[in-house]
């Protein structure tokens, strides 16, 4: 039997976990998904069971899980047993449902929720959680409160996952409207509804406010010349500290750089003060660009005295829709998993530092070998403490061993794919619009992985535009000192820590993702040009090399 064996299709998720994960992320990060998925597809009425998940030697594979199993091999030969789906009582009560929730609006009706409902019942659910004081809690307090971010987790993946198919199902149907009423290209009807999330904004704002300041302030000028550690202690008693204090109070819960439980800004001030002093010789400013939203209003007005009667309604109700929908909510990702997920890191490398005092462990990180119910037990006294380090001992040899393997891309055979025309086609309609909106979210397989005899690498088009710069090829957060002004950044993937550098960037190439990938969206927020989904760019191209990216085209020329 293969090392990568499993029942039913599954695919990699480069995008997120593109390294093997620890198992107590598996129990926080990756359980709760299928828990308020499974809830939020119900509630919905959505033709599917839940966001599933498969690990394997620490990698993730995901799916979408549906009701009654992948089609057997039989109806590829009988396409027309897939009209069988009106005997599974569960599948044809999804079905038809599906089609009514569309026919009553419920994705339109449930545009405005994030801000009038999901967010302030996030924020009323966190407030205790936040409050916390884990240094002074006791083992079972502290059992506890993971008990309780656990619970918050498995709730937020619930409005979490209306939030995602509420961004698609609109943008589907502001991408038709588009381009049946006026011909428009994919990127044509994005721009038109590319307006800046704040929350993307705002975070960079303070940095560059801060590093502003700080430029024009020569003494601490002059300590933030020094090594980041350095100038952190040279800082200690001035301004500079204390607005560094509070901007990690209010942004400082976020893993450093990755979607995992790695160390967070409040952990690592360093990389702030690194990355502050990054933008001290920047003269970029983030706006709201003034020009380009002009520019944007007038396209509308210009397209919308094209249109007349009914066509022109439809127009102006997606459009407002759409530009509901538009942005990436960063915010939405930061109050319902990023904060939560922070929150859980924090109280497990504490119940980590009083395991290594009572010689349980050897290290605090030694904590995330563990898994939740694990956790909970040895807090609680109901394990065998004196097997707990020979476990971690066996998983974290397993766990480095995992780094050296090479984990396809797909695992089991694609299963054949319903035939639309067997549904309702209302629902059938709702179907393809998810179907077209998932598979822009990751690159597809089978892309040439060297450069062509011209010196072209091609991939999928992120964000419009054209711009030459030298290669910077970086893979983690603590590489982010070394970005200078006006390079093209070469990375595996972004998270919203990455949003960072986008100011001093000539342009973006990425290994994984797809147009509706995260370095795809909010590239086009910065105006940054931009290809995804190359699938080997870190591993083609190196450090220095000049190239040209055509962000619009989805084609990078190397040019030496």
């Amino acid at each position: 039997m293969s090392h990568w064996d499993a029942k039913g299709f599954w695919m990699r998720d480069n995008i997120h976990w593109p390294r093997p994960v620890h198992p107590l992320f598996v129990s926080y990060g990756l359980i709760p998904i299928e828990v308020g998925s499974a809830r939020a597809y119900e509630e919905w009425s959505m033709p599917s069971l839940k966001y599933a998940y498969l690990v394997l030697h620490g990698y993730v594979f995901q799916r979408i899980e549906p009701i009654g199993g992948d089609a057997p091999p039989i109806m590829e030969r009988f396409p027309l047993l897939f009209h069988l789906w009106r005997i599974n009582p569960l599948l044809r009560s999804r079905v038809l449902g599906f089609g009514q929730f569309i026919k009553e609006k419920g994705f339109e009706k449930h545009a405005h929720d994030w801000r009038e409902v999901w967010e302030p019942e996030a924020q009323r659910r966190l407030e205790p959680i936040r409050g916390f004081n884990r240094a002074n809690a006791s083992m079972e307090e502290i059992a506890n409160h993971l008990e309780q971010l656990y619970d918050f987790l498995c709730w937020a993946w619930n409005p979490h996952c209306k939030i995602v198919m509420l961004g698609m199902y609109i943008r589907g149907r502001w991408l038709e409207i588009c381009e049946k009423l006026l011909n428009l290209t994919e990127y044509e009807a994005f721009e038109l509804v590319q307006i800046n999330d704040p929350a993307v904004l705002n975070t960079m704002n303070r940095l560059l406010t801060l590093a502003r300041r700080a430029a024009a302030d020569q003494t601490v000028s002059e300590i933030l010349s020094l090594p980041s550690e350095k100038a952190l202690q040279g800082l200690s008693h001035t301004w500079f500290q204390k607005e560094l204090d509070q901007f990690l109070e209010s942004e400082g819960d976020r893993p450093a750089d990755s979607f995992e439980f790695t160390p967070t800004w409040r952990e690592m001030p360093e990389i702030v003060v690194g990355i502050i002093k990054g933008l001290m010789d920047s003269d970029n400013s983030i706006t709201e660009d003034s020009e380009f939203q002009a520019y944007r209003q007038q396209r509308i007005k210009e397209l919308r005295s094209t249109l007349k009667g009914k066509e022109r309604k439809d127009f102006d109700a997606w459009l407002e829709l759409a530009e509901e929908a538009q942005p990436l909510s960063e915010i939405h990702d930061y109050i319902l998993l990023t904060v939560p997920l922070s929150l859980t890191r924090y109280a497990a490398i504490e119940a980590g530092r009083r395991f290594v005092k009572q010689n349980i462990l050897d290290s605090p990180d030694d904590i995330f070998f563990l898994y939740r119910e694990e956790l909970l037990s040895a807090l609680r006294k109901n394990y065998d403490h004196a097997s707990l380090n020979g476990l971690v001992a066996e998983r974290k040899a397993e766990h480095c061993k995992n780094f050296s393997l090479v984990p396809p891309q797909t695992i089991g055979k694609i299963p054949i794919a319903p035939p639309f025309h067997v549904f309702p086609p209302i629902a059938a309609e709702g179907m393809k619009i998810f179907v077209k909106q998932y598979s822009l979210l990751e690159a597809q397989q089978g892309v040439s992985l060297e450069l062509s005899p011209e010196g072209e690498l091609l991939g999928i088009p992120g964000s419009p535009g054209v711009a030459e710069g030298s290669v910077r090829i970086i893979h983690t957060a603590e590489e982010f000192s070394l970005v200078q002004d006006g390079e093209v950044l070469v990375c595996p993937f972004t998270t919203p820590t990455w949003t960072v550098l986008f100011p001093k960037l000539a342009a973006l190439v990425t290994d994984s993702g797809g147009a509706l990938s995260h370095a795809a969206i909010v590239s086009r927020e910065y105006r940054l040009p931009s290809i995804v989904g190359t699938i080997k760019a870190t591993k083609t191209l190196h450090n220095g090399q000049r190239v040209r990216v055509d962000g619009t085209a989805g084609k990078l020329q190397v040019l030496d």
